[in-house]
């Protein structure tokens, strides 16, 4: 959980400039896409409800923060092939 509040921190600030750095952009989106496959592994793999929806509720706050991203690279012109 600690990376995912790095995460913000770095996008937030990243976001308050004019000019947004491209590497860095694709880097975060990466990072959430990669933290979005491991939390599809744990929702796979557990039995407890509690933990369960700390997973639905984890993934719903990582969906949300890839589409922010997303949205910021597309206002930014920001592309890249297929990673």
């Amino acid at each position: 959980m600690e990376s995912v509040l790095k995460l913000l921190q770095r996008t937030e600030c990243a976001a308050q400039g004019t000019e947004v750095d491209k590497e860095k952009l694709l880097s975060e989106i990466k990072d959430v896409s990669r933290l979005l496959a491991y939390n599809d592994c744990w929702f796979q793999q557990e039995c407890d409800s509690d933990l369960i929806d700390a997973c639905v509720y984890q993934r719903e706050e990582l969906r949300a923060r890839y589409r922010y991203l997303l949205n910021l690279a597309k206002r930014y012109g920001v592309s890249c092939a297929t990673f």
